[in-house]
């Protein structure tokens, strides 16, 4: 007879409380696959900790983490998985955003210290990961995602070293760039940052006098657009051009409000191109960067 997800619930809390982790977790996996709540969710993540699988861990963790944001036992847990695996970047990017100063300085000295040590006894892996990531505009776009995935185990000051020079890299893709840019403000970097943009001209920012991305007014107003001019009368291609304008946004970063001068006319244009019809007139500024967008994401696409 099958037990119940009660009772399997019931045997994986039994088999972790006698420390049996690898059992607890796969008890614990069968009950989220049926069951996936912040409760079972911070169950299973625990018994895989305690089994010493940080990286599966952390992967289900995610699935709640704007939960784990705001409790701040949850907060410490994805913390500590982000430190396990020596995911330095993330984890400064995730101390950051607490409200707690006094928190945030004692994670931000866990990481050094976790980084000294990881230099330590990992030099030689780092140095190379570290000559990958500051070379990672020689590879093809798949080398590069994983070149700069492998980045964010670099300790903090070593990323930011080669993200800074990738800024500046006119062979680094625009979206390389402009994540790039991303990454530094969520690291807290202060002062003058220097940056090639799509045109292939050069800029400097403090990129904390800005507001992050997806806060950006400019996106906010290239959003409602969006839902003033498709709403819910076509999901599937308001789900497209959703997924289209972050895209653009990111390629603009950080310069949205010098290029999307009109909202409306923006997405005007973008629906018609979407729906084949003949595209309106913009402003020649902003069909410039328009023009410029565009092209990023056909090279992205080829």
């Amino acid at each position: 007879m099958e037990k119940t997800l009660i009772e399997i619930k019931d045997q994986a809390e039994a088999e972790f409380n006698q420390e049996h982790y690898h059992q607890a977790a796969d008890l614990f996996v069968t009950v989220y696959q049926e069951e996936q709540s912040l409760a079972v969710n911070r169950q299973l993540v625990l018994a895989l900790k305690e089994d010493q699988q940080y990286q599966l861990a952390k992967d289900y963790a995610t699935d709640f983490l704007s939960d784990y944001a705001q409790h701040e036992n949850l907060f410490l847990l994805y913390f500590d998985l982000l430190l396990q695996i020596q995911n330095f970047v993330s984890a400064q990017q995730w101390t950051l955003q607490s409200p707690n100063q006094a928190l945030i300085e004692d994670l931000l000295a866990q990481i050094r210290g976790i980084e000294r040590k990881a230099e330590d006894q990992q030099g030689q892996t780092l140095k190379t990961i570290a000559q990958h990531f500051y070379h990672l505009s020689d590879e093809s776009m798949v080398a590069q995602q994983e070149r700069y995935q492998q980045a964010f185990h670099l300790p903090v000051a070593t990323f930011v070293t080669g993200a800074k020079f990738l800024l500046v890299d006119p062979f680094a893709s625009p979206l390389m760039r402009s994540t790039l840019l991303s990454d530094l403000q969520e690291l807290g970097e202060t002062g003058g940052v220097t940056y090639q943009w799509l045109d292939q001209q050069r800029y400097q920012i403090d990129l904390q006098a800005i507001l992050p991305l997806f806060s950006n007014q400019s996106f906010q107003k290239l959003v409602a657009a969006l839902d003033d001019q498709v709403g819910q009368e076509d999901p599937i291609a308001y789900q497209a051009l959703f997924d289209q304008l972050r895209l653009e946004a990111m390629l603009l970063f950080p310069r949205l409000e010098e290029s999307i001068l009109d909202a409306t006319a923006w997405v005007d244009a973008d629906l018609s191109a979407f729906y084949q019809e003949q595209a309106p007139e913009e402003e020649a500024k902003q069909k410039q960067a328009h023009d410029l967008v565009l092209q990023a994401l056909s090279e992205l696409a080829g």
